[in-house]
């Protein structure tokens, strides 16, 4: 980094004007430098002013020298006290502790003033510029050319610093964003999983059932190991340990979730924005073009958003992949009625009648991936239906061909967060 600024002071060290009619001479770069020096806090003060006072000392010298009648050496001499003027700057900016006024604007400014007038009154000594001058006229001349660097490098300052603002809080915005995403999926398949573990309970109770039935028909068989009874009851004991692992894994999902989410509302504006945020960035990495609108309206506000994050993701994104050329999603969200209605229509080869019936089942689909020709899970829509009856919802698809609408209807009263419930929220 420090090559790197004290290539920039320099370059701007080339851009002078002469108050005077003398060698001495009034650059940005000491603004340039300042506001540097003040931004990137770990930069050496006095190592980094030298380096770019003994960079602009050659460049000068490299450009004057080709058009005066001197030697190299005098050449180097005119601009020596230039050199002088950054070091002098640095070391005052060193002792007097710039750094530690940047919350004080009209402190840092009468630093920065002292610290450039300082080192000009350093340079002009050097260069006997004062010799037969109006002193008046020339500390006017630096004080007010001080004053004005002072505040260029000041305003420099707060507008690097605002910038960076910025910045970090456009990447905090895009984290939240893949943060609720990825809570959102986390949610969905620990609904499955909570339903598997249900189903494998069952499976285990029905093992069970079966061993002791099969016992009591025939008493005996149960101390030979390869008996009916006994097979029963080893299937019923591993189904067991599997229902062990399920319930370990989701205890720690869990836990996890516990942890990274925040039970208070959202409105519906903010996570109709994360979700399209999400989806833009994922459109932009498919080899398609794609276009996709959304538009939402109501003051809805809801704790039950990942559910909803989770429902939108999955129908736009099998939009997404159904999508051919021109591809063309419209997705809405509306309050009316008291529920929130949400759709998403895309412009793609449509669902066949014969299959509308079934694409909510587990494990139905039609993609498969065209490099290692496995299909799709087929648990996307699965997820959406589930997660829609889970809020008391319903889910419709009306499908042609060129056209194809998903609705899901969601009851108010399943996730308005009343504003009793965000005081509580708020105040814990």
């Amino acid at each position: 980094m420090i090559p790197h600024i004290v290539l920039l002071v320099s370059i701007t060290g080339l851009v002078f004007t002469y108050p005077f009619d003398g060698y001495f001479r009034f650059t940005l770069s000491v603004a340039v430098l300042a506001t540097l020096l003040l931004y990137f806090e770990r930069l050496p003060i006095v190592r980094v002013a030298a380096a770019s006072g003994g960079l602009i000392l050659l460049f000068r010298t490299a450009i004057k020298y080709p058009f005066i009648n001197e030697t190299l050496l005098n050449a180097a001499l005119h601009n020596l006290p230039s050199f002088s003027y950054y070091l002098t700057y640095g070391l005052l900016f060193k002792a007097l502790r710039v750094r530690d006024y940047t919350g004080n604007v009209p402190a840092l400014v009468l630093l920065l003033s002292i610290c450039d007038i300082a080192s000009n009154c350093v340079e002009l000594i050097i260069r006997w510029e004062l010799s037969g001058r109006s002193l008046e006229t020339v500390l006017t001349s630096v004080v007010s050319v001080g004053i004005g660097r002072a505040v260029l490098a000041v305003a420099g300052y707060y507008s690097l610093k605002r910038y960076r603002d910025f910045v970090l809080a456009e990447d905090h915005a895009a984290r939240y964003a893949e943060l609720i995403l990825i809570i959102a999926r986390l949610k969905a398949e620990l609904f499955y999983l909570k339903k598997s573990s249900g189903d494998i309970e069952l499976v285990m109770e029905k093992g069970y059932t079966l061993y002791q039935t099969l016992n009591a028909a025939n008493p005996g068989e149960l101390a030979q190991s390869d008996s009916p009874a006994a097979r029963a009851l080893a299937i019923a004991r591993d189904i067991h340990e599997v229902k062990k692992d399920y319930y370990r894994v989701t205890r720690g999902i869990e836990e996890i979730l516990d942890v990274a989410v925040s039970e208070e509302g959202l409105p519906l504006d903010e996570f109709f924005q994360i979700v399209e945020q999400n989806t833009r960035r994922y459109i932009s990495s498919l080899d398609k073009p794609v276009t996709i609108t959304f538009d939402y309206e109501g003051t809805l506000v809801t704790d039950q958003y990942y559910a909803i994050v989770s429902i939108l993701d999955n129908l736009i994104t099998n939009a997404a992949e159904a999508a051919q050329s021109a591809g063309v999603i419209a997705v809405t969200g509306l309050c009316s009625g008291g529920k929130l209605v949400l759709t998403v229509a895309d412009n793609g080869p449509g669902i066949r009648h014969g299959d509308q019936e079934l694409i909510f089942a587990p494990g139905y689909s039609t993609k498969f991936s065209e490099v290692t020709g496995q299909m799709s899970t087929g648990l996307g829509l699965s997820h959406v239906k589930n997660l829609t009856e889970l809020l008391g919802g319903e889910i419709t698809v009306i499908s042609v061909p060129g056209k194809t609408v998903f609705t899901v209807a969601l009851p108010l009263a399943k996730l308005a967060v009343t504003r009793a419930e965000q005081a509580e929220g708020w105040q814990t």
